[in-house]
């Protein structure tokens, strides 16, 4: 994944689930079967302690020691290869140095797969698990952590789909386009490119049109444009679910399977709130990047996958030698 793709993504990741927490503490009459639908077959009972306020957000994780998320975004319905985790994302939070690491991991990664004789590519560990209910992470997690040497504390993944129908469900979102966007390299299928265009003004837009207002990237200022949209659009999700009343109960109810079906993650609904606390509070200087792919410390080539020729990545040292790969992210968390 390139690196200017990793502050979407995060984007994405944590503003859905932000906007999941936010129906749930304010219209679903119990937060905690909401979360559970989201979480899985896990009993809430089970640990009690993940649905208490923590009384500090520096030392949310445990005294200040650090913290590995797994962050995973696949295209969901309606794309090729619905189910590949094509966006996978170690997020190597440190609360008493107030940083963050983001560290993307090559979706073309060839692993062998966990409990097996056989090799596949690391985008493709969801998909082969995705039935093991509560057990679908399970074998991408542990290739994520031989990988990095980071041991993940938690998960979130979801369906790219879920904030495209998160908008249409709430009927579409009013946002004001500052100026004229020409964007003649929008991503289009089978990796081609279209056109995006979207005139300057008050603009009511619809799931579709609001994500590629979010993506949109080859226009005006670049980044620091798309940047400013993302928060728009996150904004205007909340103001219109925060208009919602107890009587708009179709209307909830689409958001509630909305977000049960798409998103998932082992995290409690306090817990998610506090880490956000946290992090939002990082300064934009400490967040840190890196893009495992472009280290130097891989090689690429074909490779006969299941009958067919695919591209694959490998580390340099060979497949599963990963030694290298793990002195260079501890030096960037040292540094």
């Amino acid at each position: 994944m390139k690196l200017k793709k990793i502050g979407l993504i995060l984007w994405l990741i944590f503003s859905v689930a932000i906007v999941a927490f936010l129906i749930a503490s304010q219209f679903w009459p119990s937060q905690a079967s909401f979360w559970q639908e989201i979480k899985g077959n896990q009993d809430p009972a089970s640990n009690p302690a993940e649905n208490q306020l923590l009384p500090n957000n520096s030392q949310i994780a445990g005294n200040g020691q650090p913290i590995n998320f797994l962050l995973l975004g696949a295209p969901g319905a309606g794309n090729d290869a619905p189910d590949l985790t094509d966006t996978i994302i170690i997020a190597h939070l440190d609360p008493s140095q107030q940083k963050i690491y983001l560290f993307s991991l090559p979706r073309d990664l060839l692993v062998k797969m966990p409990g097996a004789d056989y090799y596949v590519k690391i985008n493709s560990l969801y998909a082969y698990n995705r039935n093991n209910i509560g057990h679908e992470f399970d074998a991408l997690r542990q290739s994520a952590e031989d990988l990095t040497g980071l041991p993940i504390d938690h998960y979130i993944f979801i369906d790219l789909t879920v904030l495209k129908n998160t908008i249409d469900t709430l009927g579409g979102i009013n946002v004001m386009v500052e100026k004229d966007i020409i964007d003649t390299r929008f991503p289009g299928p089978n990796h081609s490119y279209q056109t995006f265009a979207l005139k300057a003004g008050w603009r009511y837009l619809d799931g579709e049109t609001a994500l590629k207002y979010a993506r949109s990237r080859h226009s005006g200022a670049g980044d620091f444009d798309r940047i400013e949209r993302q928060q728009e659009i996150l904004q205007a999700i909340k103001q219109k679910a925060l208009g919602l009343h107890f009587w708009n109960f179709g209307t909830y109810w689409e958001l509630y399977n909305n977000f049960a079906n798409h998103v998932k993650t082992d995290l409690g609904l306090w817990q998610l709130k506090n880490y956000y606390a946290s992090v939002k509070e990082i300064p934009g200087e400490n967040l840190i990047k890196s893009d495992l792919e472009s280290s130097g410390l891989f090689a690429t080539g074909p490779m006969n996958l299941g009958g067919e020729i695919a591209s694959i990545v490998k580390p340099r040292a060979g497949v599963g030698e990963y030694k290298e790969i793990k002195e260079y992210i501890k030096n960037i968390i040292k540094n």
